[in-house]
């Protein structure tokens, strides 16, 4: 049960990251890019440089506000395991059985928490665009 919920918030990130890139950093991109070709009819290598720079500066802001918050919530979900494993073992289980099954169900928990949050982080993401 953990593996297929975790298979599914894998996909959710995956399809938000696919969203993002193709609404929002693609386009960005491409506006970069155009910039950046009007760059090379200026006259100095540092003019043209700076307006590299200057063109290139918002994509790059947006990629790492999403590489920011996408890292960021892989640390909480980390966190969330790594709190499973002392709940389960500050039980003191006898039961192989029984610590796993417990194990699993915080998990799973963890998890569900985790899937709900992606539509906040979604926002935050385009919020900085």
């Amino acid at each position: 049960m953990a593996e297929q919920k975790q298979q599914a918030l894998q996909r959710s990130v995956d399809d938000l990251v696919t969203g993002i890139d193709k609404s929002h950093l693609m386009p960005m991109r491409k506006s970069a890019f155009l910039a950046m070709a009007k760059c090379c009819d200026l006259g100095t290598a540092a003019a043209y440089q700076q307006c590299v720079q200057r063109a290139g500066a918002p994509e790059q802001r947006a990629s790492a506000v999403m590489q920011q918050e996408l890292g960021e919530f892989q640390q909480r979900l980390q966190r969330a395991a790594m709190a499973c494993q002392d709940e389960v073992k500050d039980y003191g289980y006898k039961d192989q059985a029984k610590m796993q099954g417990a194990f699993e169900s915080c998990v799973n928990g963890a998890l569900d928490k985790h899937m709900k949050l992606l539509p906040t982080i979604k926002k935050r993401i385009e919020a900085s665009f």
